[in-house]
């Protein structure tokens, strides 16, 4: 399987500057989230730490996506994206495909969004100060 994802212009150039404090070899790792909508039960994957990465809420009629930084392991899907990979395992990987990933920033919110293909809405986007997750040099932790 040829994972295919959209990337906006917004969450790559987001996502350049937050990796560029990363380890060579870093990729934005995408995985599912259990429990869906809650924003919390994420954290950065292994390899991790460093410039920060974020988790999207979801709701109860979509999968619920979560980010962070991370290397690839065996067995995962890579996309290349204008500089950086994105990597997600398989199971993530059928639930992906086809979908876009966005950053907003405006007053009311802030963060990256991912829009399933066939989803009937798109998924609501981290709110500033709600269920962000970060990574830094003291270890990761979710807000």
């Amino acid at each position: 399987m040829t994972l295919q994802v959209e990337v906006s212009t917004e969450a790559k150039d987001q996502v350049r500057r937050l990796i560029g404090a990363q380890k060579p070899g870093t990729a934005v790792r995408v995985f599912l989230q259990s429990g869906g909508g809650g924003g919390g039960g994420c954290g950065c994957g292994s390899g991790g730490g460093g410039g920060g990465g974020y988790c999207g809420e979801g709701e109860a009629s979509g999968p619920s996506f979560g980010m962070a930084f991370d290397r690839p392991r065996n067995g995962d899907e890579v996309v290349k994206v204008d500089g950086f990979n994105v990597i997600a395992d398989s199971t993530t990987s059928q639930m992906l495909e086809g979908a876009k990933i966005d950053f907003v920033q405006d007053l009311n919110e802030s963060g990256f969004r991912i829009i399933p293909k066939d989803g009937p809405t798109p998924l609501p986007s981290l709110k500033s100060g709600e269920g962000g997750c970060g990574c830094g040099s003291g270890g990761c932790g979710c807000g």
